[in-house]
């Protein structure tokens, strides 16, 4: 199951060459294509409508009911159909129920519930200059042509600015890896803050322990 999950969360970064004008604001306030979202909220896609290789409506939202009956009674199906949640876990997770089942299934909604607050005070306190200078150099990377991330104030780069920093004072020894800030985008293009940043938490410690450490390039 942590593989099946581990597919659909971590996506390849889209990152952006710092000399390159891709993305830039007079592209993005322009005419042309760039000014249009496709279905996945990146600008100037080409997935506005399912191609060929994409489910039919009626087997997705027959993928949705199985994902919302499983899920209404999580412990019970995780203690008895294990291998069912497994099986559909590889045929993918319907976009409109990632922010339901990612939390579950990863096991951050026991992490939030046991920690009230937490991501709260995170999010409130200052960060330590260090990471913070580095962590605001690279959200413009994070998937520039997404609609949440193109403008420096808007709630995608703010709220990821917040996931990471609050990461960097919840495990003070680790701090930040750039690594870190794909993953995170993608989480918060599905979930509120706090759900993706207990999700960062478990995808750290429980599916990638040691990943996210000192030996890969930071900044």
């Amino acid at each position: 199951m942590a593989q099946a999950l581990g597919e659909d969360l971590v996506q390849p970064p889209e990152l952006q060459d710092d000399s390159s004008s891709l993305g830039s604001d007079s592209e993005l306030s322009g005419p042309g294509p760039y000014r249009q979202a496709d279905r996945y909220g990146f600008i100037g896609g080409s997935s506005a409508e399912p191609g060929p290789g994409h489910p039919p409506a009626d087997l997705i939202r027959q993928r949705e009911m199985k994902w919302v009956e499983m899920t209404s009674h999580w412990e019970k199906t995780m203690s008895r159909r294990y291998k069912k949640v497994k099986m559909q876990c590889r045929k993918g997770i319907p976009s409109a129920l990632r922010a339901r089942c990612w939390p579950l299934l990863c096991g951050a909604h026991v992490c939030q519930k046991n920690s009230p607050g937490t991501y709260q005070e995170l999010a409130e306190a200052p960060g330590d200059p260090q990471w913070m200078e580095t962590i605001g150099r690279d959200l413009h990377r994070q998937f520039p042509l997404h609609e949440m991330f193109v403008s420096p104030q808007g709630h995608g780069q703010q709220g990821l600015l917040q996931v990471l920093k609050a990461y960097t004072l919840y495990r003070p020894e680790q701090g930040y890896c750039q690594a870190q800030g794909p993953v995170a985008a993608v989480l918060l293009m599905h979930l509120p803050p706090e759900e993706a940043f207990w999700c960062l938490v478990q995808i750290c410690e429980v599916y990638l322990p040691g990943y996210y450490g000192p030996h890969m390039v930071r900044g």
